[in-house]
């Protein structure tokens, strides 16, 4: 098959090494001219680690071209440029072609009511999924250190009745997704904002002090996973409110690592994928700007709207807004983009189904 890959950081190099590495084409795309420029010098992709070997993977700052016959377009930006992206592709997107955003983020939705506003009428496959399926860094450009594959990712459609045409056809490059109930099953078990905010929050003065740390090992410490905790219980209970089969965070550390503990604090510290990843050395990271207005943000509205009371994401929102010094809710991401702002609950999961509107 021809994969088109957006989004050339440390998952988008990493999957173009591994589907080239599978015999498959691949076309990786970003708009950082540099960055792309620096992977054509080297003729593609080294990768390392529990994967090995030199992906020869064409590079482009050309979209037009990167979309050229793709019969599968992955997403691998970060939850900001979900937007832009929809609306770049649309003009090029044909018939039959899947779409799928690793991890979610809300994706789909965002996809599908970007879709709808341009006007894109071609039948195409919306997916996504809870979380990147690689635990990975780049190096530099064209070389990437792989530290993990995730053994079990699961995935949802836009409508829900597409997720076996998508998982047929994906099946031999990722034999081990599986298709759940909803898209926002996918984007709530999506577990970087309740991991990752907390954690560089209450570990500031040590990210904005000299010296490396580990994020997991040494940040998340047993009081910092109180808060984590606290994140958890809302987002499990708006699943409930949803009737939607969310996953505790020891389920998905299980699947994604085989790390058999059954509390958050264990299963972090245990994750041998989670072992030597160094924390960051600023609060400007995504950790604060993508988490917060493209997680947090979204699921404390969707629990407005549900009736479920969200005092420690609020609380962790605030306090990030105290620290950088600006409004993190000003530009995040709300119901009004995805679809779901005149929506009842009932109408909400009937519109995850399919049942209410045409999507193609």
């Amino acid at each position: 098959m021809k994969f088109t890959i957006i989004g050339a950081g440390n998952g988008g190099q990493s999957m173009a090494a591994h589907i080239t590495l599978l015999n498959h084409e691949v076309v990786l795309y970003d708009i950082q001219t540099e960055l792309i420029a620096k992977i054509k010098e080297k003729g593609g992709i080294k990768a390392e680690g529990v994967l090995d070997g030199f992906a020869p993977v064409t590079a482009t700052t050309d979209l037009e071209f990167a979309m050229s016959d793709a019969e599968v377009i992955m997403v691998t930006t970060t939850g900001t440029a979900h937007k832009g992206v929809a609306r770049s592709i649309a003009p090029y997107l044909q018939d039959n072609q899947i779409i799928m955003i690793f991890p979610g983020y809300w994706g789909a939705l965002e996809f599908r009511n970007i879709f709808n506003e341009v006007g894109m009428n071609k039948k195409v496959y919306v997916a996504e999924t809870e979380s990147l399926i690689y635990a990975c860094r780049y190096i530099e450009p064209g070389h990437v250190n792989i530290r993990g594959v995730k053994q079990h990712l699961e995935f949802a459609t836009l409508p829900a009745t597409d997720a076996s045409i998508v998982k047929e056809r994906l099946n031999e490059v990722y034999p081990q997704l599986v298709a759940t109930d909803s898209v926002l099953t996918t984007t709530l078990n999506n577990l970087n904002p309740q991991f990752h905010v907390p954690i560089a929050l209450l570990n500031t003065g040590r990210i904005e002090s000299k010296g490396d740390f580990l994020f997991y090992p040494e940040g998340a410490t047993p009081s910092v996973v109180n808060v984590i905790e606290a994140v958890e219980n809302e987002r499990l209970e708006i699943g409930k409110k949803l009737n939607i089969n969310l996953s505790t965070c020891p389920e998905l550390l299980h699947r994604f690592y085989d790390v058999d503990e059954d509390n958050i604090y264990d299963a972090l510290q245990n994750n041998p994928a989670y072992k030597n990843g160094k924390a960051p050395s600023t609060l400007n990271y995504r950790y604060i700007y993508e988490d917060i207005p493209y997680g947090l943000h979204p699921m404390v509205k969707l629990g407005e709207k549900l009736g479920v009371e969200t005092p420690a994401s609020n609380l962790l929102i605030e306090l990030a807004s105290i620290i950088r010094k600006e409004n993190l809710r000003a530009n995040a991401l709300e119901l009004t983009d995805l679809g779901l702002d005149d929506k009842t609950p009932e109408e909400i999961v009937e519109y995850l189904k399919g049942n209410t509107k045409a999507y193609h």
